[in-house]
């Protein structure tokens, strides 16, 4: 294995027979090989017109240097980064429009954030999606978690999305709910490393370039955090509002707030804040707060947003999550979060009654 060389790695994948469609690619976008410990690593360039083949074209790699070198392990990963940063504001402006009237039939776009992940963010947004559809409303969800789409697994869905005769994608569909995930799109156990253009690329085509149909509430399951990818949903999706998910530690709140603070600044309407992990209910039937209280609640007063609810840690929703299945949850947590944000009578959003 200390005999690696970036020389040795590339001469093999020149030699690497290639199918008609796959031969876009060359060596000259292998952008970096990166050997240590016994492990390599290979960075292909791409764009959103090419990645699906590159991808292939990656594994294609991987499994002939697996047969070739004696390596520990053996990526490929995708990457790509702004060449320019200049936009053309103009151009800009026509494309915001247009891509809003692609949505025109979706009267409204709700997304779930988060200021760090691991919080319940997914959960929130399956959850409530599926406790808009029970109160008859029509119902879309999209994973716009391009670095953890966690949607497919916790609706149980997978495959590849076909178009229709517009070339538009259709949807899966979860019991009457319109499902659009990047993870449909990609292999599960490929990397990605998304920069740049395609962050703004890979969402925006998941929204646009959906046959969504029509709609009384699209449910967009934001990345957590405040970089490109959150900046990208905010700026060019026509957003009624965000509904801002945390646990109540001092921690989690610190990045809840920076994520209000970052959507206040694009201008979209803080909805409310819904709190996770409440409280834990022990055999007995008493609560214990594990992750301290209050302090979603706490925080919407400080902020002057609307406090929507609080979940607790139950085992019910892990369970359910888990086995891709919310309609199975007995319990109304959802329910009443739903409810909630629904009676607010600070809300500007008018709902199908």
């Amino acid at each position: 294995m200390s005999n690696l060389s970036e020389e040795e790695i590339l001469k093999l994948v020149k030699e690497i027979s290639l199918d008609k469609d796959e031969k876009i690619f060359s060596s000259d976008l292998i952008e970096d090989i990166v050997i240590k410990e016994g492990h390599v690593q290979i960075s292909i360039f791409a764009n959103k017109d090419n990645f699906q083949i590159l991808e292939k074209v990656g594994k294609k790699i991987e499994e002939t240097l697996k047969k070739s070198i004696n390596a520990l392990s053996i990526t490929s990963v995708l990457t790509n980064h702004i060449e320019n940063n200049q936009i053309d504001q103009k151009d800009d402006q026509v494309d915001k429009k247009d891509d809003n009237e692609s949505l025109k039939k979706v009267k409204n776009i709700i997304a779930i954030a988060s200021g760090k992940g691991g919080v319940g963010k997914s959960t929130l947004a399956v959850n409530i999606a599926y406790s808009f559809l029970k109160q008859n409303f029509k119902v879309g969800l999209l994973d716009a978690d391009i670095h953890g789409p966690s949607i497919p697994h916790m609706l149980n869905l997978e495959g590849k999305p076909e178009l229709n005769e517009n070339r538009k994608i259709i949807p899966f569909d979860y019991k009457g709910i319109k499902v659009m995930s990047i993870g449909f799109l990609l292999n599960e156990d490929q990397p990605v490393i998304w920069r740049g253009p395609m962050v703004h690329s890979a969402i925006k085509q998941m929204a646009q370039d959906t046959d969504w149909g029509n709609l009384d509430i699209l449910i967009v399951d934001m990345p957590p955090g405040t970089g490109d990818a959150q900046i990208t949903v905010s700026q060019n999706l026509p957003l009624n509002g965000a509904i801002v998910i945390s646990t109540p530690q001092s921690v989690a709140l610190n990045d809840a707030k920076k994520a209000i603070g970052m959507f206040k600044k694009v201008d979209v309407k803080i909805l409310g804040i819904v709190e996770n992990m409440s409280y834990f209910i022990l055999p007995d039937g008493s609560k214990e707060d594990i992750f301290g209280k209050d302090g979603g609640k706490n925080l919407a007063k400080e902020l002057e947003v609307n406090f929507i609810g609080s979940i607790p840690l139950d085992k019910e929703i892990r369970l359910n999550s888990d086995l891709g299945d919310p309609s199975k949850l007995e319990e109304k947590y959802f329910d009443e979060i739903v409810n909630s944000f629904l009676k607010n009578s600070k809300l500007k959003i008018k709902f199908k009654t």
